[in-house]
């Protein structure tokens, strides 16, 4: 799954070692508590080294939950849970079941995909097991006392018309890179829509397209309107008044941008280092 993710590719990732990119197959379980392990071995493992780790994208609830030092228990999926809201998603659809999640949990469903099937069926298992605290950027319920890392943390930002236009034209790189036969090629090897990953944005949209529900104009442009509310999930998880979050604008000259990043971070280690 390489297009519709925007993993970098082999070119970008040349003489800098990429860590946890391919190591999951699209039907295989992956969960906050699994992120949380791998990533942390991954961490002590470059810090033996000597080296810098850095922590790039993604999910919000993800970054802070390993920055902030999350305890996050492993769960098992509830198979009795899991087939009951599976029936009921057939029958009924996702909006009964978002419904559902907004009324047992607000927090976690403003910060969960609530058109994504697999998401929300989650985090309804979540929220019932009552293994986890509600999902939320304030909650102070998983963090650890002491952060476990000394960290820099580096925001871009844009205008929202600047970032809607970035997504049209990312959308249009992934049709020209070959999306539509990516998401073919998956479909052949057996994935569906009930694998976890191809739930995901760009992925259950052409999958609607190639299954003839949708034409591929609206595949491109549901794909955009996920992607956007997307964004607007993320910006309650990086606030632009976090204190711990140095911002940078993106449409501002990118040589000057990348320069003021570096040093900064360059003083930071050095004071690290004292």
């Amino acid at each position: 799954m390489d297009i519709a993710t925007a993993k970098p590719a082999r070119d970008e990732m040349s003489g800098i070692p990429h860590h946890l990119i391919d190591i999951l197959e699209p039907d295989e379980h992956f969960d906050l508590a699994s992120y949380l392990h791998e990533a942390r071995l991954v961490i002590n493992e470059i810090a033996d080294r000597g080296k810098l780790p850095i922590l790039v994208g993604g999910s919000g609830q993800y970054v802070w939950a390993l920055i902030e030092g999350w305890d996050v228990p492993a769960i098992e999926p509830d198979i009795e849970l899991r087939t009951e809201l599976e029936q009921r998603l057939a029958g009924q659809g996702v909006e009964v079941l978002a419904m559902e999640l907004e009324s047992i949990s607000p927090e976690t469903a403003k910060n969960t995909d609530l058109s994504n099937p697999r998401r929300v069926i989650r985090a309804i298992e979540r929220v019932r097991s009552n293994t986890t605290a509600p999902v939320s950027p304030e909650s102070n319920l998983r963090r650890a006392a002491t952060p476990p890392y000394n960290t820099l943390i580096i925001g871009l930002e844009a205008e929202r018309a600047v970032l809607h236009r970035r997504v049209l034209e990312r959308l249009a790189a992934m049709l020209h890179r070959g999306w539509k036969e990516e998401v073919e090629g998956l479909m052949s090897a057996g994935h569906t829509t009930d694998d976890r990953a191809m739930s995901g944005i760009g992925y259950r949209q052409m999958v609607d397209h190639l299954e003839g529900r949708i034409d591929l104009d609206e595949a491109f442009r549901l794909t955009a309107v996920a992607t956007n509310r997307l964004i607007r999930q993320q910006a309650n998880w990086f606030k632009r008044d976090d204190p711990r979050i140095r911002w940078f604008d993106l449409t501002t000259d990118p040589a000057i941008t990348t320069r003021s990043i570096i040093e900064i971070a360059q003083d930071w280690r050095a004071a690290a280092k004292d």
